[in-house]
């Protein structure tokens, strides 16, 4: 008789203590009348007293020292051990009943103890059995020396003997993992939950079998599917019936006891994680054991590795709970008992949301995608791993959705960020898979089917009735097409991508429901205050640049922007802090529809070696051509200082940047106002250089005109600004002698904001509308002339009367008489 220890369901061992009994007398007579009905021709294995093999068998293998086995009885009740006196002999050569309910017990001997029954010596025959190696060992000794035993009684297992049963549960099992019905006879571990999981389609199957079915093997069919149905009832049916009460009712209740029935594999549930509703397949579970008494349960979803989709294996805790509990409520929702929140959902049903995100997140893992987002990035909330390479916390901004990116830049961006890689991003493919991970399972490929002979040899060798799982796994977004079954698919594809970040040029984990399609700004150049000649050509530039990519696809630079050339283009950007010259390229970017990487200092580093920050910037420049972005240095001056033979350093420095400009395919903006330090050799680098003016009084108050009218613009009317305040910046004196730049106006327009939102919340002002007064605006100001005024008595303090008038200059650097307003560098034959 083979061992039907292959499937594991977790059960527990129940241990107890009694008296050996194994070797008693009546034993010994009980296993002498078996071996002589043995030899009764007359007699049908597994055969009652009245010769006929029951439905339903009830055997016990009793097992002893060095688990060798002692004895086997076989009865046509439940085995108890204080009443077997039907047992039979065993055989298996000839008929057999349908479902055989197989215990095992296993005796561990040691001396008696008082209090304790133990038998007297007596003999007991000497038996000799072959061990594994092929030599004979004793089984037992002679003697029965008065010692007891503690007997361990195993969990009963089912063997399904009726091949009509095991090809009807081969018909309706479609996806369960750890039980392998291929094999005869099938075997299930006490409670048998694979069969409670499977009753409905027993009664399906018994009621609607194939039409190749004779009469005869559909009738045996039917009658071996009510045994095990009877069965299944008579074992636990009144407490399933009860907990399935529970299931019905207008609050679906479970009990911790019997939650298991609602954790068929193959199911789709619902569980947080990173703490955003995500959807599983459930893959198995294991029963509550040890002191916490929880559920473990295996589920999987769909991730990419940055090539192609793979099934990640996750498990998950489900806590003991005493009583009743609303299963809305669990940790662990299956999909059918989700209770759903229309308007916290967007008006969709969970399944459609999860179905909506993982459409876009399909599209968005295809290409590098332009995207405003607005949330919590993922791993972001308390504890989780704060030493990250990738940004975390609240974010509001422009994103560039690039999970082939990742998978490509996201070595530098761990060295550039001095931190390790976090073991929570959930990147399975670049991150070491735990030692404890979940084993991956196999899916199946077709629906599952009657194993009889009639039904294999009815089915065509092309079959069509594929599994809802078939071709889930190894897609590459970027040429293949969704499955046929794309609703599950979307279902469990997972809501996490990464992306950069522009506005801290750095990468974060989005979560796709805090996406949305980008908005530029088209009027941007209308709130743009410079010359006309600079706001003409900028303009003119603009549609060379502009996108031809449709939707939010990005476009990368060209390689041709000049035929047989591949060349960039590199534009300066010099004046005076404050005159517009960042807002240049932020409008050039908006009217383009091109993102905009605009680095500093402490982006590139300037205490780094060379080849740190060659890394660095070549690091950017190749996002920058990857995404068509305009990369924007501000004060660029740093890195571009004139060489001196004394300052080997800055001469290493300087011939970075001339390599990394001179290989560059994409667009660069520098801006400065220290343009008398450039070196030499990037003039000729420079296609376009534009020269700011400093602002007079008529841009200035062009300048707080467009703030006040975007700023009431962007709030939707929730703002106003009184005339008073208008009139006060436009017209006032002590306003005009402060001369303030773009950047200052706009830090005041802030600042006076706040102002005037605080007041209105101390007012108690209805429908919380704002209105920014000429007292916010004069309070804001008043302390810019005492900072200004200040800064100027300090540098009268330290400079000499020449570097004074240096400084108040035009602009540190080249005199403005000595550049022009727009200069193109005509050694460029394309331009």
């Amino acid at each position: 008789m083979r061992s039907y220890d292959k499937v594991d369901d977790d059960n527990g061992v129940v241990t107890v203590d009694e008296s050996s009994d194994a070797y008693s007398d009546s034993s010994v007579r009980s296993r002498d009348r078996r071996r002589k009905a043995n030899t009764d021709p007359a007699r049908s294995p597994f055969a009652c007293q009245d010769g006929n093999v029951p439905d339903v068998v009830y055997s016990l293998k009793r097992f002893g020292k060095f688990d060798r086995l002692i004895d086997r009885r076989v009865s046509d009740k439940p085995y108890d051990k204080d009443d077997m006196s039907e047992d039979v002999d065993v055989a298996y050569d000839g008929e057999k009943p349908v479902i055989e309910i197989l215990t095992k017990t296993y005796s561990r001997r040691r001396e008696g103890r008082p209090g304790v029954t133990t038998h007297p010596s007596r003999y007991v025959p000497r038996r000799r059995s072959r061990s594994r190696s092929g030599s004979v060992d004793s089984v037992e000794s002679g003697y029965d020396s008065g010692q007891t035993a503690a007997v361990q009684v195993r969990s009963p297992t089912m063997i399904i003997h009726s091949e009509h049963l095991a090809n009807a549960l081969r018909a309706v099992v479609a996806y369960y993992p750890n039980v392998d019905l291929s094999g005869s006879p099938p075997a299930f571990k006490a409670p048998y939950r694979p069969l409670y999981h499977h009753r409905r389609e027993l009664a399906e199957y018994r009621n609607n079998q194939p039409s190749c079915h004779d009469a005869d093997y559909a009738e045996t069919t039917t009658r071996h599917i009510d045994v095990l149905l009877r069965f299944l009832a008579d074992n636990l049916g009144d407490a399933i019936r009860l907990e399935e009460e529970r299931h019905a009712l207008e609050t679906p209740l479970a009990t911790h006891q019997y939650f298991w029935l609602l954790l068929k594999p193959g199911i789709v549930f619902y569980t947080k994680k990173h703490h955003i509703w995500t959807a599983y397949v459930l893959s198995s579970f294991s029963s509550p054991r040890g002191s916490d008494g929880a559920y473990r349960v295996t589920g999987w979803l769909l991730e990419s590795d940055g090539h192609r989709l793979e099934r990640n294996l996750e498990e998950f805790t489900v806590s003991r709970w005493q009583g009743e509990q609303p299963i809305a409520s669990l940790s662990l929702v299956p999909e059918s008992f989700w209770g759903d929140d229309l308007a916290a959902q967007g008006g969709l049903t969970m399944r459609e949301k999860q179905i909506k995100e993982g459409k876009l997140c399909w599209e968005l893992l295809k290409r590098p995608t332009y995207m405003q987002y607005d949330g919590e990035l993922i791993g972001s909330w308390p504890g989780e791993d704060e030493q990250r390479a990738d940004q975390t916390g609240f974010m509001r901004g422009r994103v560039i959705c690039d999970d082939a990116g990742f998978s490509r830049f996201w070595g530098f961006a761990t060295e550039h960020s001095g931190r390790s890689r976090s073991p929570s991003y959930g990147r399975s493919k670049y991150l070491p898979r735990p030692v404890d991970a979940p084993a991956r399972d196999h899916l199946p490929t077709a629906l599952p089917r009657c194993g009889c002979r009639v039904c294999s040899g009815d089915r065509p060798n092309n079959r069509t009735d594929s599994s809802p799982y078939r071709g889930l796994e190894g897609l590459c977004p970027s040429k293949d097409t969704p499955p046929d079954n794309s609703d599950l698919f979307y279902l469990v594809l997972s809501k996490a991508i990464p992306g950069f970040v522009l506005g801290t040029r750095r990468w974060g984990n989005l979560y796709v429901g805090n996406l949305k399609p980008v908005e530029t700004d088209k009027d941007a150049f209308k709130y743009l205050v410079v010359d006309d000649d600079i706001k003409r050509t900028v303009q003119a530039l603009v549609g060379q640049f502009a996108s031809n990519s449709t939707g939010d696809n990005l476009s990368p630079w060209g390689n041709d922007f000049v035929r047989n050339k591949g060349e960039g283009r590199i534009f300066l950007l010099h004046g005076q802090p404050g005159v517009g010259k960042t807002c240049t390229a932020e409008c050039i970017a908006e009217q383009s529809g091109r993102p905009l990487i605009a680095l500093t200092g402490g982006d590139l580093g300037s205490a780094l070696s060379h080849s740190q920050i060659e890394r660095r910037l070549n690091y950017f420049l190749e996002l920058g051509q990857r995404y068509g972005a305009l990369v924007l240095v501000d004060e660029a001056d740093v890195y571009l200082e004139r060489r001196r033979a004394s300052d080997l350093s800055r001469n290493g420095l300087v011939s970075v940047f001339l390599r990394a400009l001179e290989y560059y395919r994409g667009v660069l903006v520098l801006t400065t106002n220290r343009v008398r330090a450039f070196d030499t050799a990037f003039l000729s680098r420079i296609h376009v250089a534009l020269h700011y003016k400093n602002l007079t009084d008529e841009h200035r108050e062009r300048i707080w005109t467009h703030n006040f009218d975007r700023l009431a613009r962007d709030s939707a009317g929730r703002v106003r600004v009184s005339e008073a305040a208008r009139a006060y910046v436009c017209s006032d004196r002590d306003v005009r002698r402060i001369a303030c730049n773009g950047r200052e106006i706009r830090n005041a327009m802030q600042t006076a904001l706040a102002l005037a939102e605080s007041d209105a919340k101390d007012d108690g002002v209805p429908d919380g509308v704002v209105t920014l007064c000429e007292k916010h605006l004069r309070a804001v100001l008043d302390m810019t002339r005492s900072f200004k005024d200040y800064a100027a008595q300090c540098v009268s303090n330290v400079l000499p009367h020449g570097e004074q008038a240096e400084y108040e200059g035009s602009e540190h650097g080249l005199p403005v008489d000595q550049i022009p307003e727009v200069y193109y560098n005509s050694s460029d034959d394309d331009l």
